[in-house]
C-alpha cells in the first residue's frame, strides 16, 4: 500500500482516517480526537493555529492535534473566537468541548461540571456520545431532547420539575 500524503488544505473528510490512525488503538485518545474533529469551529480554528500537524510515515500519515498547546493557546486568547466573538455561545462551548477532548485524553483534569455549563444542544450530544466511545461503547449515540422534536419535559425532566416543586 502506497502511502498517500496527507494536505491538511485539502478536503475535510479526507483529514478523518489519518487523524484516528494516530491514536488507534486507544478509545479514550480516539474519542477526543474525534470529538475534535466533529466540532467544525474548533477543527478549524485547531488547523488556523498549527495545533493539527501532519506526522510522515512510512506506510501513512498520521495527524496529530496538539492537545496541550491548544488548551495554553486557549487561555492566551480567551477563547475560540466565533462570528460573534468570544461571546457567540458557539465559540464558548466549543473552548468547552477542547477542555472534555483533553481530559479524555489525559491531557487535562479537570471538572465536568465546570464545563458542561458552556455546550450547546449538539455539542452537549457529541461530548455525551465522545464518553460512550471511551468507554467502549464505539456505537452508542445520544438524545440531549430525549427522543422529542424540541426541547421539552420527557418522563426524567417532569419528574425533577415535580421534585422541584415541592422543596
Amino acid at each position: 500500500m502506497e502511502n498517500a500524503r496527507v494536505d491538511l488544505t485539502g478536503p475535510r473528510e479526507e483529514l478523518y482516517e489519518p487523524l484516528m490512525r494516530a491514536v488507534c488503538p486507544s478509545s479514550q485518545g480516539e474519542a477526543a480526537f474525534r470529538l475534535v474533529y466533529q466540532v467544525e469551529p474548533l477543527w478549524e480554528w485547531l488547523l488556523a493555529r498549527g495545533l493539527v500537524t501532519v506526522e510522515s510515515r512510512e506506510r501513512y500519515d498520521l495527524l496529530d492535534v496538539d492537545l496541550p498547546g491548544a488548551l495554553t493557546r486557549l487561555r492566551e486568547e480567551g477563547g475560540v473566537a466565533g462570528p460573534e466573538g468570544r461571546d457567540d455561545p458557539v465559540a464558548r462551548s466549543a473552548g468547552a468541548v477542547l477542555a472534555v477532548a483533553a481530559n479524555l485524553a489525559g491531557s487535562l483534569h479537570c471538572s465536568l461540571r465546570n464545563v458542561l455549563y458552556e455546550l450547546t444542544g449538539d455539542h452537549m450530544r457529541l461530548v455525551a456520545e465522545a464518553m460512550m466511545y471511551a468507554a467502549g461503547y464505539l456505537d452508542g449515540s445520544a438524545d440531549p431532547l430525549g427522543h422529542e422534536d424540541e426541547e421539552g419535559w420527557g418522563p426524567n425532566g417532569a419528574a425533577r420539575e415535580e421534585r422541584l416543586a415541592g422543596l
